[in-house]
């Protein structure tokens, strides 16, 4: 596990997992009503199963990552969750508050930023 790794590629790399099962964590066992609810809102169908594959995404991703075992695979995972999750959640154009379309739009921005981590742990 992470032979191949410099110190620096290992941290970023467990920094990621972390950021990913904590977050998944928290949402789960904190925010899961919330999320089913907007998620039925906006038309989702089968909202909570749909939900429910996207904790799979993100848990199967992040634990891939953290104990690095086919840690591209666990990119590629974190990767369609961060991407189906932005579009989904962080839709700015149809928010008429100019505060919280700036907050969806620098949490659309930090997730490219999520997402450029994410190839480059892909391409180790």
């Amino acid at each position: 596990m992470y032979q191949d790794h410099t110190a620096l590629q290992a941290a970023g790399q467990l920094l990621l997992a972390f950021a990913f099962l904590a977050s998944g964590i928290r949402n789960l066992f904190w925010k899961f009503g919330q999320h089913a609810d907007r998620m039925a809102a906006l038309g989702v169908p089968w909202a909570k199963t749909v939900l429910v594959l996207g904790f799979g995404l993100n848990f199967l991703g992040g634990f891939s990552l953290a104990f690095d075992y086919h840690r591209s695979w666990g990119a590629a995972l974190l990767l369609t969750f961060t991407i189906l999750a932005s579009a989904l959640f962080h839709r700015w154009w149809l928010i008429p508050d100019p505060l919280l379309r700036h907050l969806h739009i620098g949490n659309l921005l930090v997730n490219a930023g999520v997402v450029g981590g994410l190839l480059l742990v892909a391409a180790l």
